[in-house]
Parts: structure tokens; C-alpha cells; sequence
């Protein structure tokens, strides 16, 4: 028993996991804002691009082809 709660002493006083250090739950809290963040910017240009396509019916199809009918210049000789 004593071996047991020297073992879980130990354990719970060496700072092993960052989830209980500050710069840890920084870390992750930070991370987290991050991935937010990206998240509501995505769904912002998503929503902007599928917006414009709803104003413009040129832009609801692929875009056209280039143009084929360029013509090419004579070489000089």
C-alpha cells in the first residue's frame, strides 16, 4: 500500500503532461483559436463565393474556354 501512494505521488507532483502547465493550456487554447478561426474564414469565402455566383449567372458555369480563334502572326523570311 505504501508503494502504491509513493507511486501515485510521485506521478501526480512531476509536471509531466502539459495539460496541467500554464503555457500548456496557452498552448492549446491558442490552437484551438486558431483552428476557429479557420474555420469561420472558410465558411465566410464559401459563403461569399456561392453569394456572387447566386448575382452573377456568368460565374454559376465553368468559365470559358480560351479563345481559339487567334490568329497567328506570318513568320518574316
Amino acid at each position: 500500500m505504501k508503494y502504491l501512494a509513493l507511486i501515485i505521488l510521485l506521478g501526480l507532483s512531476t509536471p509531466g503532461c502539459s495539460r496541467f502547465t500554464k503555457t500548456g493550456r496557452m498552448d492549446r487554447a491558442y490552437y484551438k483559436q486558431l483552428k476557429q478561426v479557420k474555420a469561420a474564414r472558410e465558411k465566410r469565402r464559401k459563403n461569399l463565393i456561392q453569394h456572387q455566383r447566386a448575382e452573377m449567372p456568368s460565374l454559376r458555369n465553368n468559365p470559358p474556354p480560351l479563345e481559339q480563334n487567334v490568329q497567328p502572326t506570318p513568320e518574316n523570311q
